[in-house]
């Protein structure tokens, strides 16, 4: 299996108060980027994990688990948005991902 692909991770801070400067820092985007193998879910596949035929999953398999905070994932640095839709159980390297509308 070939992980020449890359999926980014990112995780939001949230805002917080600085008494230093005396004013509100604005939360960062920290990006984790790892290398992936990409593939999509089959029709039959997706009805029988998530009870739906028409949602387009991605599944990101990583070499080696992932463990941190994600609040959504970008693919071969494109701007894409997606949203982990599930993570494998018993593999912690394996998310389903599904692009999110805007």
């Amino acid at each position: 299996m070939r992980f020449d692909k890359r999926i980014i991770f990112v995780n939001i801070t949230e805002s917080y108060y600085d008494p230093i400067e005396g004013e509100y820092v604005e939360g960062k985007e920290i990006e984790t980027k790892k290398p992936c193998n990409l593939s999509t879910l089959g029709v039959q596949r997706t009805n029988e994990l998530f009870g739906e035929i028409d949602k387009l999953i991605t599944i990101a398999r990583l070499q080696h688990p992932y463990n941190g905070k994600i609040d959504y994932v970008k693919l071969n640095d494109s701007e894409q948005k997606y949203n982990v839709k599930r993570q494998s159980d018993y593999r912690k390297g394996v998310f389903y991902l599904e692009g999110v509308q805007t």
